[in-house]
């Protein structure tokens, strides 16, 4: 999640991790975004137990040690009360600007409020916010395109394999923006195939523990399901655990993740039920948020330049047994990856 995109346990880092990542000696020494100050810039992530948020915490350290900048983390674990603290103790530690992946609507909301009254700058991270005065908008995943390819890859599959229809169950997390948008993506890709049918949805929390046994509870209503979209793979990986107890035989069964985990393409890779992953870029975004930051705090960048731009959504490639191989090189930065990080603006 960027989003939420997660295993949402306890971290110990619920306090303010700080980690000093940028130039070392006197605050004029300069780095990749040109010198001045070293500034500090503040980061609010929902978590650090899951792969995607490690490989966004590394790829904020990464370029805030190119930029010359320091960094300081704090997790709010998707508690609203928790982002809106981070935000307060961040401030109050002289952070110059912000990163926020909300924990919902209100507590961004809340948190661009005091931010604007201190003079610090906050880019939207985790999912689209409304866009507004101080707040750089949204850099990451494009979630309804990803879940447009997503059900498109479904219902070719469907086509294919099933004569066109399938009974379809799909696993979503309805406090996060990110999962809406990737089901009503997912529902209007798998329209392709119109024999398709969406016969159960349910709150799998983003959390495998509890999507396998929302899955388990569709199947008692819904037995003959036999195609299940988890809007992140922790999601699908509950659910095809919950397919697999049923008996369900893997050559008429698709599971469709979406995230771009290892584990996820380790099933690929089996060649079972598991048969593709949408990929989110977290290696991609992280790099140009903070450095966004880091130039508007050293005053090299203004946020209206940002907020006449809009959002930046990323691509999100497609992982199937063709090009998984490449995909398990991939060591969660931009020079690893197969593909090259692409950018497009406000079509979603």
């Amino acid at each position: 999640m960027r989003r939420a995109r997660y295993k949402l346990g306890v971290v110990a880092m619920a306090a303010i991790a700080a980690t000093g990542v940028g130039a070392c000696g006197s605050d004029d020494s300069g780095g990749g975004s040109g010198g001045g100050k070293t500034p500090t810039i503040g980061v609010i992530q929902i978590t650090l137990t899951h792969g995607y948020q490690q490989i966004l915490n590394n790829g904020y350290k990464a370029q805030a040690k190119a930029d010359g900048a320091n960094v300081r983390f704090c997790i709010n674990n998707l508690e609203p009360s928790k982002t809106i603290k981070c935000a307060e103790d961040l401030i109050s530690a002289g952070v110059d600007a912000l990163i926020v992946a909300p924990a919902d609507e209100a507590s961004f909301a809340a948190v661009a409020r005091l931010a604007k009254t201190r003079n610090v700058p906050v880019v939207n991270d985790g999912s689209p916010q409304k866009i507004q005065e101080n707040v750089v908008p949204f850099t990451g995943t494009d979630s309804l395109g990803g879940g447009r390819l997503a059900g498109q890859f479904g219902a070719k599959w469907i086509k294919d394999h099933l004569g066109g229809s399938a009974q379809v169950g799909e696993l979503t997390l309805p406090t996060f923006t990110d999962c809406v948008n990737r089901n009503k993506g997912f529902r209007a890709g798998i329209a392709d195939a119109p024999g398709a049918k969406i016969v159960a949805s349910a709150n799998g929390s983003g959390l495998r523990a509890k999507a396998l046994p929302a899955t388990e509870n569709m199947l008692q209503g819904q037995p003959g399901i036999n195609v299940m979209f988890g809007c992140n793979d922790d999601s699908a990986l509950g659910a095809m655990s919950a397919l697999k107890g049923k008996g369900k035989n893997p050559a008429q069964t698709l599971v469709i993740g979406f995230d771009g985990t290892a584990e996820a393409f380790k099933e690929i890779k089996k060649g079972g039920m598991f048969r593709a992953d949408i990929v989110q870029r977290p290696d991609c975004y992280s790099r140009r948020m903070m450095n966004i930051a880091t130039k508007i705090a050293r005053g090299q960048a203004k946020v209206e330049e940002y907020v006449k731009k809009g959002y930046y959504f990323v691509k999100t490639p497609v992982v199937t047994n063709a090009n998984v191989d490449k995909w398990l090189q991939w060591q969660g930065t931009p020079e690893t990856a197969p593909e090259k990080c692409v950018f497009a603006t406000n079509h979603q």
